[in-house]
């Protein structure tokens, strides 16, 4: 997907967009000359300080336009759905018969009609419901989980090793030999029609009124890969980048997988860009809420949406922190004056026509933030920890500030609750990282609206960890028909369920001497030591079965 602004269809849009780019400062974005005043060092006297506390006075109060929410509140449902039905709100059986047919394509196409991997949307499903079963019991490789040593039950019992691996080199999600698919610019074609259906159903969610946007890594160390990035501060630098738009309590309501840079300059850059993707997607005329860090704020970001406002109804409130190359040429006092007069302070600035705000505060260090819908007043207390009095003490805190620290983490949280039981599957096709990113973004979805609803119902609701078992259990344990199997020869079987597996006991166990009791089997089996088809007796210590020559050999004195 480009980054071309999505409003440039509208010619007074398109219009305000290149005055925004070549036009006069002082008459677009209102924060009047950039050169600096000798006589006022501190800012230049077009502008309008909100609150001096050097002089004690307001002269201009920014004035908040009117921005009461509109928009659909969020109803709980009279019954309360299983963890697995919300789960199927975002991975729907469309997209996993989507999936089964394209896996069967790509195996035929790999290995040949002989070794075709003939899965079905059941053993599709229980292939994710032991992935997510992984994220609860992590272990660090795939075999260990059916290593005798480490065997885990839950997930080994499901299905053999061998069909793992076989389902996760077959997995797929669109036609390599349909060149109509291979779209130009696109980099991320081969994952791309599973990724728009598991946005569509994102879209569904009922928005709340405060947003935040922000950026997600995928972690990705491998290097055959188009849309690798590094990111040095992030946790996991190299990876996936993907920008995303959550309400404040987490949840997911759009995306968009960044595919590197196109090499056009826009009007409103990078960053603005992709505000005006992501906010596409809300209704609007509802006074919907947006926050967003320095890396996506701008002045005449925020001058387009006011604009966009009077002109269209258009009704958004977008609030940022903002670099210092991005001021406008508002002239705000520097961080040592404000680091003299101590923690709390802080500076402000109107834009002429009154329709943002520039406040610069200083706390351990000095931050900027813009809005179109919060400045100073109110002020609120923050309470800090002083070293030089021992004690917490409350300093001041603008309005907008406390705004940005409330709502602007719906993204981390996103990302705390993905990282808390996500298992890392390695695989060497870059798209699989992507598509189980996608599943534990659908199981976070769903425990975040499962636990919405049950706050909005009064009910006490499952964590995490309990959610997440419960969903894995009911896709691998649940049968999509009810009655009786069909006879018809052209039916698919079912993948048969796997023999069980006997742990093999430490010779220091087998030779203890201490609670082997042989009991005699009624039929005839395979011994364990000398694989001889006898009449054997099982051990229940070690559980084994031994034929009447390695028994004393085996356990007994």
């Amino acid at each position: 997907l480009s980054y071309e602004p999505i409003f440039h269809e509208v010619p007074k849009i398109q219009l305000i967009l290149d005055m925004i780019q070549n036009g006069d400062e002082s008459e677009i974005e209102g924060f009047g000359d950039t050169s600096s005043d000798e006589d006022d060092p501190v800012g230049d006297p077009d502008y309008t300080p909100l609150n001096q506390e050097s002089k004690g006075e307001v002269k201009k109060p920014f004035e908040a336009p009117d921005c009461t929410f509109k928009g659909e509140s969020v109803i709980p449902p009279d019954v309360l759905p299983t963890p697995l039905q919300y789960f199927r709100r975002f991975i729907t059986e469309e997209m996993i018969e989507s999936m089964l047919v394209q896996t069967n394509l790509y195996s035929v196409q790999t290995s040949g009609t002989l070794k075709n991997v003939s899965t079905t949307v059941k053993e599709l499903e229980i292939l994710i419901g032991m992935y997510l079963r992984m994220g609860l019991c992590q272990l660090p490789g795939n075999r260990a989980y059916w290593e005798n040593d480490t065997r885990c039950a839950m997930v080994a019992d499901n299905m053999s090793r061998n069909r793992f691996q076989t389902l996760l080199t077959s997995l797929h999600f669109t036609d390599n030999t349909d060149l109509s698919n291979r779209q130009e610019g696109d980099k991320c074609w081969k994952i791309r029609p599973w990724l728009d259906r598991f946005r569509k159903q994102c879209l569904d969610i009922t928005p709340e009124e405060y947003n935040s946007i922000d950026e997600q890594m995928v972690s990705f160390r491998g290097t055959r890969s188009p849309i690798r990035q590094y990111v040095k501060s992030k946790p996991h630098p190299w990876g996936f980048k993907i920008w995303a738009r959550c309400t404040s309590t987490g949840i997911l309501c759009d995306f968009q997988v960044y595919e590197g840079g196109t090499g056009k300059r826009t009007t409103l850059g990078m960053g603005g860009d992709v505000v005006l993707k992501l906010c596409e997607t809300l209704p609007p005329g509802q006074n919907y809420k947006v926050f967003a860090d320095n890396l996506f704020s701008s002045a005449p970001l925020l001058f387009l949406f006011v604009v966009l406002s009077l002109i269209l109804s258009y009704c958004l409130c977008i609030t940022g922190t903002l670099r210092s190359n991005r001021l406008s040429g508002c002239l705000l006092e520097d961080d040592k004056s404000l680091a003299k007069r101590g923690r709390g302070s802080f500076d402000a600035r109107v834009e002429k026509g009154g329709s943002m705000a520039i406040v610069k505060w200083h706390d351990n260090r000095s931050v900027t933030l813009i809005s179109s819908h919060a400045a100073v007043e109110p002020q609120d207390k923050a309470r800090r920890w002083s070293k030089q009095e021992k004690a917490f003490l409350d300093v001041n805190q603008p309005h907008v500030v406390k705004e940005y620290n409330t709502f602007m983490g719906g993204v981390d949280l996103n990302d705390g609750c993905i990282a808390r039981y996500k298992y890392n599957m390695r695989s060497r096709r870059w798209y699989i990282y992507l598509f189980w990113h996608s599943i534990m973004l659908a199981l976070v979805n769903a425990w975040l609206t499962y636990r919405r609803d049950c706050k909005l119902l009064g009910e006490r609701p499952l964590n995490q960890r309990r959610f997440q078992a419960e969903v894995a259990t009911s896709l691998i344990l649940i049968q999509a028909k009810r009655g009786r199997p069909s006879l018809d020869s052209n039916t698919t079987p079912q993948p048969a369920t796997p023999k069980r597996v006997r742990v093999r006991v430490p010779n220091d166990v087998r030779l203890d001497q201490v609670a082997h009791w042989p009991v005699k089997c009624a039929k005839r089996g395979r011994c364990t030591v000398c694989k001889q088809n006898a009449t054997t007796t099982l051990c229940q210590k070690c559980d084994v079965r031994l034929c009447f020559t390695e028994e004393r050999n085996y356990m007994l004195v």
